[in-house]
């Protein structure tokens, strides 16, 4: 573990983070404007649309490669992309010259999981209609990370084109958190709890059960889903369900794919971007994005 990562880990450890993330993600903020036009550099290219009951900003240099990121956010269901999603984004754009689709998905308690399905669904098909000859990959951390499965899942059941790739950064992928294992991984977790998280797994879930597969897509078919790079913390709470994750992975056919165990590492730690490891992290997603290739 890097000295800055061990700087981080004490300085979450020490404060009062675990508090004030529970109460933003349960009295969300929607005056977030950490994702838009303005708040890019001015080399960057934005274009912004508001379909499907929520919205999609799409950014590039002038002559992007044809290698298009589709961007689900974190933020418990609850939260809009934080200033971290947004120089994730324009390091993408600077670093490998990727285009990228920050997809501003409809968001507990105001939606629910169908809502939420639904629109992330239509983003993909309406990004692949207005860019036909790009090449897609899925990138989603936390909650992201769990929405992009989902929707990897439903395009292979649905027999609809799949992405290049997926990146997948600490999921969330069972919102029942009834996995016993979680009591103790959430002892090392200094901003996430259970509490918190199972109350709004419910809420998103909406009418259907916790456990269906659009809800928590550890319950779905890992099969044929194509390549996928996986990377959690080990002192996260979703630890204990990455692990399980893990091993649907090792179990499905036509599913290759690379885990990344980050020793030490924070939930979402790739937001944190000066970490040595998030750097590390970054080089090797970028790799897989321009190649197709695992690493």
């Amino acid at each position: 573990m890097s000295l800055r990562g061990k700087w981080l880990l004490f300085k979450t450890q020490h404060s009062q983070l675990k508090q004030q993330m529970q109460q933003a993600f349960l009295q969300p903020s929607r005056q977030n404007q950490a994702v838009v036009p303005q708040k890019f550099p001015q080399a960057i290219v934005t274009k912004e649309r508001e379909v499907f009951g929520g919205r999609i900003l799409t950014a590039g240099s002038g002559a992007p490669l044809p290698q298009h990121v589709i961007l689900l956010h974190g933020g418990a269901y609850t939260m809009q992309g934080t200033t971290g999603h947004r120089k994730l984004m324009v390091a993408l754009i600077q670093q490998a010259n990727l285009r990228v689709s920050y997809v501003d998905y409809p968001l507990v308690p105001e939606a629910t999981v169908d809502q939420t399905v639904s629109f992330a669904m239509n983003a993909y098909d309406y990004l692949r209609a207005q860019y036909p000859d790009d090449q897609f990959f899925l990138m989603g951390d936390s909650a992201g990370g769990g929405l992009a499965l989902t929707v990897l899942q439903q395009l292979q059941e649905h027999q609809e084109p799949l992405p290049a790739g997926t990146v997948l950064i600490s999921p969330w992928t069972d919102l029942s958190m009834m996995n016993p294992d979680l009591n103790v991984a959430a002892k090392h977790d200094p901003f996430l709890t259970l509490a918190t998280l199972k109350k709004i797994g419910f809420k998103y879930a909406g009418d259907r059960p916790v456990t269906d597969p659009i809800v928590s897509p550890i319950y779905g078919n890992f099969d044929d889903l194509g390549p996928i790079m996986l990377y959690y913390g080990t002192n996260e709470l979703l630890r204990a369900d990455d692990q399980r994750l893990l091993q649907k992975l090792e179990a499905a056919a036509g599913t290759p794919f690379t885990a990344h165990v980050m020793k030490s590492m924070l939930h979402d730690y790739i937001l944190w971007p000066e970490l040595p490891e998030s750097k590390r992290t970054f080089k090797e997603i970028k790799q897989f994005i321009l190649t197709g290739e695992l690493a």
